[in-house]
C-alpha cells in the first residue's frame, strides 16, 4: 500500500486499514517484530479496572518527537490521565502504569515505527516544525470462561489526540476483538479484525470514535488473548524533552 494512500484515507475518512503484508517497513527492521510482540508477556495488571476485574495488562510510556530533525526521547514517566468527557470508565484519574521496559525501549523496530506513522499523518508544515507527545501503550486483553475481555470498556470513544496507529502484536485463541471505527455521533462506520503481526489500524482522533469489542475463547479451555502496541500523536508547541 502506497503512503499517499494511508494520508489520503485519514484525510477522506479519518482512519486507514493496512494489513502486515502491505505495510511498507523496511525488512530489516520488521525482523525485530517477533521479539518486540515477546515483550507483551512481561506487562502488568491493569490496578483501575472496575470490581477487581483483571482483563487487562499494560505499560505505558511518553516519548518527545520532533519531526523536522527526527528527534526521539523519552519523556519522565509520570501517571496516564484521560478526562471523563475521554473515558467515563477511568477518566479523570492519575493511573499510575507500569513504564516499558529497557528491553522494549532497546527494540530498533519501536523508534521506528514512531517515524514511520508519523510519516502517514496529513499534518501541516507548520505542525512539522513543533514537537509532538507521542503516547505508546502496550496493553494485553484476556479472556477466560471467568472473565470477559474487553478491550475498551469505555465504548466509543477518541483518546485526546491529533492521531493514532494501532499495531497488532498478537492474538491467540481469540474470536472478536473487532476494531471498530464511529462517527462523531456514535453511529458505526466500519468494524474488521486485525488478524497478524503488524496489521495496523491508523485513524484520526478528532474525525472518528474508535472502539473494541471483546474477545472470546475459540477454544473454551484455554484462554484467548490479544496483544496490541498503541501509538497516540499530539502536537504540542513548546513541549520540552525533559517536561
Amino acid at each position: 500500500m502506497l503512503l499517499t494512500e494511508i494520508r489520503e484515507d485519514l484525510r477522506a475518512q479519518g482512519y486507514s486499514l493496512v494489513r502486515a503484508a502491505d505495510l511498507p517497513i523496511d525488512p530489516a527492521l520488521r525482523r525485530h517484530a517477533t521479539a518486540l510482540a515477546g515483550e507483551w508477556d512481561h506487562l502488568e495488571t491493569d490496578k483501575y479496572l472496575k470490581d477487581g476485574a483483571r482483563f487487562r495488562e499494560r505499560r505505558y510510556d511518553r516519548f518527545y518527537y520532533l519531526p523536522k530533525d527526527g528527534t526521539i526521547r523519552l519523556r519522565p514517566h509520570r501517571p496516564y490521565f484521560q478526562s471523563m468527557t475521554a473515558n467515563e470508565y477511568a477518566g479523570g484519574i492519575a493511573r499510575s502504569v507500569a513504564q516499558l521496559t529497557e528491553s522494549t525501549l532497546a527494540n530498533p523496530l519501536l523508534p521506528a515505527l514512531l517515524e514511520f506513522d508519523f510519516a502517514q499523518f496529513p499534518v501541516t508544515l507548520e505542525q512539522l516544525e513543533h514537537p509532538w507527545d507521542v503516547q505508546c501503550h502496550q496493553f494485553r486483553i484476556i479472556s477466560t470462561p471467568e472473565e470477559l475481555g474487553d478491550p475498551t470498556p469505555e465504548g466509543p470513544h477518541r483518546d485526546e489526540v491529533d492521531f493514532g496507529a494501532i499495531h497488532l502484536m498478537s492474538r491467540t485463541n481469540a474470536a472478536g476483538g473487532l476494531s471498530q471505527v464511529y462517527t462523531n455521533g456514535k453511529e458505526l462506520v466500519t468494524e474488521f479484525a486485525l488478524d497478524d503481526l503488524m496489521d495496523t489500524m491508523f485513524w484520526s482522533d478528532q474525525q472518528v470514535l474508535h472502539a473494541v469489542t471483546p474477545i472470546v475463547a475459540e477454544n473454551p479451555a484455554l484462554r484467548a488473548v490479544r496483544d496490541v502496541l498503541i501509538l497516540g500523536y499530539k502536537c504540542t508547541p513548546g513541549l520540552r524533552e525533559t517536561d
